[in-house]
C-alpha cells in the first residue's frame, strides 16, 4: 500500500539526482539476525532463556548507532531480564558487531532490493549508502553473494565515518553522503526502513520513502506516513514516477 504525505494536495515532481539508501532492514534483511546478536552480546549476563527480542524493545533500537542502542538495551535488560553484571555499553556494542559478523552468511536481501538497483543503475542513477552500522561491519555484510547489488553503488558513508558527528536522527549522515556524491541533498531520495532514519533524510533536506517494519501497528504506520513523503510495504512496489523517475520496479 502507498500514502503520500501530501494526500489530495498536487505537489511539483522533483528532479532527483542521487539516491541514498539505509543499508540494514532496506536493502538487506539483516534485523532478525541483528536481534539474535544483541541477545548473544549480552553473554553470561543474561540467564533467562529469551527467544526473540521483543518489539516495544526493538522499535527503539530500529536506525540507531551502537553507541545510542547499547545503552537502551542495558537498561530494558536490567529492568526486564533481571540482567546484573552486564558488560558495559562499548562493550556489548561490539560484541554485538562480532556476533552479527559470525552471521553474516545467513543475510538475504530485502524484497525488491535487487530490482530496484539494478533498475537505477540502468538509469545511471547515483547511488551511495548510507548506514549507521561501522565501515567492518558493512564489508561483512555485502559478502560475495551480495556484490551483483553492491556493484552498482558507487560509495558507502558508514556510522564511523569521522564526517558523522551525529547519529540518526540527525541529518549529518545524509548531508555527508550526498556531498561525496556531489549532489544537492534537495535532489536526492532517500529509502528508510526506521523512522529515525526518516526523520535524518528530512532534516538533511532529502525527499524520503519510507518502509517500516511489518511488525509497526497501523497507528504507528500513520507516524511514517505523515512523515515520509511516501511509504511502501517493500521496495518492489516503488513507482519511480512519482519522483520523476521513469522506471517501475514491479515491472523491473
Amino acid at each position: 500500500c502507498i500514502a503520500m504525505t501530501n494526500e489530495g494536495a498536487p505537489s511539483p515532481i522533483p528532479s532527483i539526482k542521487g539516491i541514498l539508501f539505509d543499508l540494514d532492514g532496506t536493502l538487506l534483511d539483516t534485523e532478525s539476525l541483528s536481534d539474535q546478536a544483541v541477545l548473544m552480546a549480552f553473554g553470561e549476563s543474561l540467564t533467562k532463556n529469551i527467544d526473540k527480542i521483543p518489539w516495544e524493545l526493538k522499535q527503539q533500537l530500529l536506525g540507531l548507532r551502537g553507541a545510542e542502542w547499547a545503552p537502551i538495551a542495558l537498561k530494558y535488560g536490567a529492568e526486564k531480564w533481571g540482567v546484573e553484571n552486564a558488560p558495559s555499553p562499548a562493550q556489548i556494542w561490539k560484541n554485538w558487531e562480532d556476533s552479527l559478523n559470525s552471521l553474516c552468511h545467513q543475510v538475504e536481501k530485502c524484497k525488491g532490493a535487487q530490482a530496484l538497483v539494478c533498475a537505477l543503475a540502468e538509469k545511471n542513477m547515483p547511488m551511495a549508502i548510507a548506514t549507521s552500522s561501522r565501515y567492518e561491519g558493512v564489508k561483512k555484510k555485502r559478502t560475495r553473494r551480495h556484490e551483483d547489488m553492491f556493484q552498482h553503488i558507487q560509495l558507502i558513508v558508514a556510522g564511523d565515518d569521522p564526517a558523522v558527528k551525529n547519529g540518526k536522527p540527525a541529518p549529518d549522515i545524509y548531508i555527508e553522503a550526498a556531498r561525496q556524491l556531489e549532489v544537492d541533498p534537495r535532489e536526492c531520495l532517500v529509502f528508510e526502513d526506521a523512522l529515525s532514519g526518516v526523520r535524518a533524510g528530512k532534516a538533511a533536506g532529502c525527499f524520503v520513502v519510507a518502509i517500516p517494519d511489518s511488525r509497526f501497528t497501523e497507528e504507528e504506520k500513520a507516524v511514517f506516513r505523515h512523515e515520509a513523503d511516501l511509504v511502501l510495504d517493500d521496495l518492489s512496489k516503488f513507482d519511480g514516477s512519482k519522483f520523476g523517475i521513469l522506471l517501475d520496479v514491479t515491472e523491473a
